[in-house]
């Protein structure tokens, strides 16, 4: 099957990148604004900076408050967002279309002009403190936060996006909003839209939306390749009175772009990817240890983390955890089969429609072509890159990616000398650690 022919673009007087998906079943347009760069920013010492400044600035520009920001948004039928990753920002939100021209000056003031307030930012500040606290009391959040750290370690992509009560309690606004500016220049950004529009009817708009934006080049900034822990280190995260257990495993995964990425996503997607694959049906299915299970290949600029994910119960976390090495071995030494990838294949052939159900779906891999510095064909072939992968491929790449020996292993349980002696025991375990859940 041919590639899908992506939408129209243009570049703004600025210099800025522009993406359109038409759509014009209904009156709705999806608008999306994308900065190169996220957490990774953050100085030593001020992790969650970046996304202190984007949920600040989502406030409202000067000149009207938080709370008439939002009522202006709800008049123009709008939704405004904000999310903040590793290597990204994403500004999003939709409008009816009758409504685009002010809905696109609002953006532009957001940008250019937030408002930033002293009492908004005292108010998030306290808001962002207490979902720090919070968060002890979600155990996967916690084990998943503590399982990122235990792999990256001092590296960014270790650094924990919201940052820490310690870090969040010494930001001060001149940081956040000297930090906002710099974000905001033409080279750092990337604007996507989807929906009933055209380029000649957007493009007057958006160049007068954007027009305060400064012309700049990208801010350079980029997180060295991490490397790996050498052997199997295990992180017990102890928590009080704990029955069921938050475990991840994994290691280092792939930087967006690897040749490797395509027959590892049929691979994984085989392996722990769906309800019928293999850690499936080995851990919940046979022996009903975990209600879910599941395998990710994480990727970004730089490798990102793959991990196998389950929540045994307190009583079979230890075996459980030897199953999911010794179904980890298997893998990456024999494989997997002809008809384990053959039925892979043919469900991320199928569920790729869910993908393009709406412009907006169809408008992300563009962006993320233009975000991560793709060839335009290596996403809009979805189909024809996973049917291009055979099993000698995908077996292949597992055997050479996927991480069996150097792991970091996080466990959220009840710690006692019992749980720490049964993994010490566990073949190539090297290390075991246990930290506190508060201090995650």
């Amino acid at each position: 099957m041919s590639a899908r022919v992506p939408g129209p673009r243009f570049v703004t007087e600025a210099g800025i990148p522009v993406f359109l998906e038409p759509s014009h079943a209904l009156p709705l347009v999806d608008v999306e604004i994308v900065f190169r760069l996220g957490a990774i920013t953050d100085p030593e010492g001020r992790e969650g900076l970046t996304r202190m400044a984007a949920r600040l600035a989502r406030r409202g520009p000067r000149g009207m408050s938080a709370e008439r920001f939002d009522e202006t948004l709800d008049a123009l039928g709008a939704t405004l967002g904000m999310s903040v990753s590793t290597e990204w920002i994403r500004m999003h939100g939709s409008v009816i279309r009758r409504n685009l021209e002010p809905y696109l000056e609002l953006f532009g003031r957001v940008l250019t002009s937030p408002g930033m307030r002293a009492a908004d930012f005292a108010r998030l500040r306290r808001k962002t403190e207490a979902e720090l606290v919070q968060l002890r009391d979600h155990d996967r959040a916690l084990a998943a936060r503590a399982f990122r750290h235990h792999i990256f370690g001092q590296h960014l992509y270790g650094r924990p996006v919201s940052g820490t009560l310690e870090t969040v309690s010494k930001l001060k606004l001149a940081q956040v909003k000297a930090h906002f500016t710099q974000l905001v220049a033409s080279g750092n950004l990337i604007v996507g839209l989807a929906g009933d529009v055209t380029a000649e009817a957007v493009r007057p708009a958006l160049e007068a939306a954007l027009s305060g934006v400064p012309k700049a080049k990208a801010w350079k900034q980029r997180a060295p390749k991490p490397r790996a822990a050498k052997g199997r280190r295990v992180l017990v995260i102890d928590k009080p009175e704990r029955t069921q257990t938050q475990l991840y495993v994994g290691g280092l995964g792939l930087a967006m772009g690897d040749p490797d990425f395509w027959p590892l996503l049929v691979a994984n997607t085989a392996f722990g990817g769906t309800f019928t694959s293999r850690l499936v049906h080995e851990v919940r299915s046979e022996r009903g240890w975990s209600y879910g299970a599941s395998s990710k290949v994480g990727v970004d600029r730089q490798p990102d983390a793959f991990y196998l994910w389950t929540h045994p119960g307190a009583e079979q976390a230890v075996d459980c955890l030897k199953l999911e090495l010794e179904l980890l071995d298997d893998w990456v030494s024999n494989g997997l089969t002809g008809d384990e990838i053959r039925r892979s294949k043919q469900y991320l052939k199928k569920s790729h429609a869910f993908d393009l159900e709406t412009a907006a779906k169809r408008l992300d891999p563009q962006i993320d072509t233009e975000l991560f510095g793709l060839d335009p064909s290596w996403l809009a072939s979805f189909r024809g890159h996973v049917g291009g992968v055979s099993r000698a491929a995908a077996n292949d790449a597992t055997s050479r990616r996927i991480p069996n020996d150097d792991l970091s292993i996080a466990l959220l349980a009840t710690a006692d000398d019992a749980l720490v002696a049964a993994l010490q025991q566990i073949d190539g375990v090297r290390q075991v650690d246990v930290v506190s859940h508060e201090n995650v």
